[in-house]
């Protein structure tokens, strides 16, 4: 039986509240973390060796990655307001730290950091819609 929360990662759809168990939470984070993982060493080497960075190889590629991690941390948060229960916190206990070491190695990527610099320094910079200017100027001062 495929699990429900993994389930719901790759469908794109709300959680099954009413048939979630908290043995659900450490597999599906634990997959989500090791697909994010690969997507992440994939999208390093590619910028990496890449000559030409543009929005669409750098940020929306970084924003497809983030997805079903975050959504999960959002999950795992809503369910922890709303159905807290020492099981539910020992699941939750169990992911935290991977979760956390995941996101921080995203955010500490130099290459993803060089990628972003680059992108903001780069002449097509200046013809970008203002909300990416401004998403790429935050996530730089963010990061630097």
């Amino acid at each position: 039986m495929v699990n429900p929360l993994t389930r719901c990662m790759e469908d794109y759809c709300l959680p099954p509240f009413a048939t979630f168990h908290a043995r659900d939470i450490a597999p599906a984070v634990r997959a989500a973390i090791s697909e994010y993982a690969l997507d992440l060493n994939a999208l390093e080497d590619d910028l990496c060796d890449a000559d030409d960075l543009c929005w669409t190889s750098v940020m929306d590629r970084l924003e497809i990655i983030d997805d079903p991690l975050r959504r999960l941390s959002s999950i795992l948060e809503h369910l922890s307001t709303v159905a807290n229960s020492p099981e539910l916190r020992s699941a939750q206990d169990d992911v935290q730290e991977d979760i956390l070491a995941m996101q921080s190695r995203r955010a500490q990527s130099p290459v993803v950091f060089h990628a972003m610099q680059t992108l903001r320094a780069s002449p097509a910079f200046d013809s970008e819609f203002t909300t990416e200017q401004q998403v790429l100027t935050s996530l730089c001062l963010s990061c630097g």
